[in-house]
């Protein structure tokens, strides 16, 4: 059901983009990681996130999304219960789950979570970017689109923040593998001081850094079902690489360091200064 869902995903991305729903949005997430950045290397993953990148009302995007899924799309019949969308509480997100049915699965059960972001503002202008190439693309009955996505330091924070906030062992999955890879770590230490400060928490790096000691804290039953079943979980390698490759993040500078600790959004000033002032890119 997993890697069913891998390829509907891909379907449902497609339609999106041809019926110009994702205008209005930005691709980011274990989802994206895996079709943008990494390709067939990286885990399987059963649900979109996305960031807005304009003002709109959801029930806008919703009630596209209900139109385009009016008939079906290749072979598959998308649908979006009354009951399966939602505003959080604040409006900080919103969240739709369509659900599908094609001549193989016909039950109606299956569905995919979607969900959009309102918390943060994308510090680094998205960019669209080619689909990589997965071994079931030559029998698509199309061309896979560009999809609008964060850019790639972007979408590492947004991992970083997520992985600082709550304990899923995907998240750390995702971080195992680009920490061993070059990274723009000024800028992406960067990110994460002004990503949490937009979600109104502080950063203790040195604390997230012990934290990253405890496998006993992170759900790796509901990794497992996310990569192959011929690859091995190792927790303690992948907090290795993760303590090893992340330790950059301990190196704040003066003036990230007074924001890591503005808790209540008092200093709007200093997190302007710091979000005008990024660091040049270099890996």
């Amino acid at each position: 059901m997993i890697a069913e869902n891998e390829v509907v995903l891909t379907y449902l991305l497609q339609l999106m983009a041809e019926r110009g729903i994702l205008d209005r949005l930005a691709f980011k997430g274990g989802t994206c990681i895996r079709k943008i950045f990494i390709g067939s290397g990286g885990r399987f993953s059963t649900d979109l996130d996305i960031t807005q990148i304009q003002e709109h009302n959801y029930e806008d995007v919703i009630l596209d999304m209900m139109e385009a899924f009016e008939n079906p799309f290749h072979g598959i019949q998308f649908n979006v219960p009354g009951d399966r969308y939602y505003e959080t509480r604040g409006g900080l997100s919103w969240g739709v789950n369509p659900t599908y049915t094609h001549n193989s699965n016909p039950g109606g059960q299956s569905e995919i979570r979607l969900q959009v972001s309102r918390r943060e503002v994308p510090t680094l202008a998205p960019s669209w970017n080619a689909q990589r190439v997965q071994s079931y693309f030559q029998y698509l009955p199309f061309a896979p689109a560009d999809i609008r996505c964060l850019a790639l330091p972007d979408v590492i924070a947004e991992k970083i923040r997520a992985c600082y906030q709550r304990t899923k062992a995907r998240d750390i999955y995702d971080l195992s593998v680009f920490a061993t890879r070059p990274l723009d770590r000024p800028l992406i230490r960067r990110l994460v001081v002004l990503k949490l400060w937009q979600a109104r928490d502080g950063f203790d790096p040195e604390s997230f850094l012990a934290r990253l000691a405890d496998a006993s804290a992170f759900d790796w039953e509901d990794l497992r079902q996310l990569v192959h079943r011929t690859q091995a979980i190792k927790p303690d390698e992948i907090f290795a690489d993760c303590v090893r490759g992340l330790a950059f993040l301990a190196e704040l500078d003066p003036a990230e360091a007074a924001l890591a600790t503005d808790h209540h959004q008092r200093d709007h000033a200093a997190w302007t200064m710091l979000q005008c002032d990024l660091p040049t890119s270099k890996t």
